[in-house]
């Protein structure tokens, strides 16, 4: 995992997110969805904030050698990072990370996401699509957060809600309006697998929605991105340790794509 020192070549604005379009052939070349990269967010010649951000990749063409970044000025090292302009030249440590594993029988993939890790969706959405795999994203978020449905392949099924991350048991529960008319309940019975992007505090309530919509799921078919903090991305610091029912597994190196089965929280 190398350190790279890509230009951004092009920066876009989306409501309170910046889209940084990054020459980074190396890097364009070795990412998966799911993975994400470690960004200094500091200028040269000063060390504060001194930790990296952890962002997950929003997508890569390995044709062009660009990769994008999502990013959302939560914070003050992501606001410094999000309003770098075009011709500046970042510092980022990666690919860090397994991405999702995509199954050679699914047909039907549900994507599920809110908070810092949905942007791994977008990448994982344009891969399926190009597998001739029928998409459905549903995202969660404050109003200007989520992602401009023209990031995603045209026959990706688009399906927000503004009600903040909350708002994803709405989705995933059919409580709020279905992206699919021609089903009823819950759009993970209509899935042949699930993949998901959440913050810790989304993993028990989107469980439980998962379960409400499909009573038994084998092992593989509910994948998630997690997001939070990784110090080093070594797995030196053990900044990242999160509780698994096989223990206390570290997010940057055994993940951060987990089975949704395997958290616990």
């Amino acid at each position: 995992m190398p350190y790279h020192e890509p230009v951004i070549i092009e920066r876009r604005e989306f409501g309170t997110l910046a889209l940084l379009t990054l020459h980074a052939p190396e890097l364009a070349r070795a990412a998966k969805p799911g993975q994400l990269a470690l960004a200094r967010c500091a200028p040269a010649a000063s060390a504060d904030p001194l930790l990296r951000r952890s962002l997950f990749f929003a997508g890569a063409d390995a044709t062009t050698g660009t990769l994008q970044l999502l990013v959302a000025p939560e914070e003050r090292g992501l606001a410094w990072l999000a309003a770098q302009p075009a011709g500046a030249r970042l510092d980022l440590y990666g690919p860090v990370g397994a991405g999702f594993t995509l199954d050679g029988r699914t047909r039907n993939l549900l994507l599920v996401g809110a908070g810092q890790a949905l942007p791994a969706l977008i990448f994982l959405a344009s891969v399926a699509v190009a597998r001739q795999i029928a998409v459905v994203l549903l995202a969660a978020g404050a109003p200007g957060t989520l992602p401009p449905p023209f990031l995603l392949p045209p026959d990706v099924e688009y399906e927000t809600s503004d009600e903040g991350e909350a708002g994803l048991s709405g989705l995933l529960g059919g409580t709020a309006r279905s992206p699919l008319p021609a089903l009823s309940g819950s759009p993970v019975a209509w899935a042949d697998q699930l993949c998901l992007a959440l913050n810790e505090p989304l993993v028990a309530p989107v469980s439980a929605a998962v379960s409400a919509g499909k009573l038994r799921w084998e092992r593989g078919f509910a994948q998630a991105a997690l997001a939070g903090p990784m110090p080093c991305g070594l797995g030196t610091c053990q900044g990242c340790l999160i509780e698994t029912r096989a223990g206390l597994r570290l997010r940057c190196k055994d993940g951060p794509i987990f089975d949704l089965r395997d958290l616990r929280f």
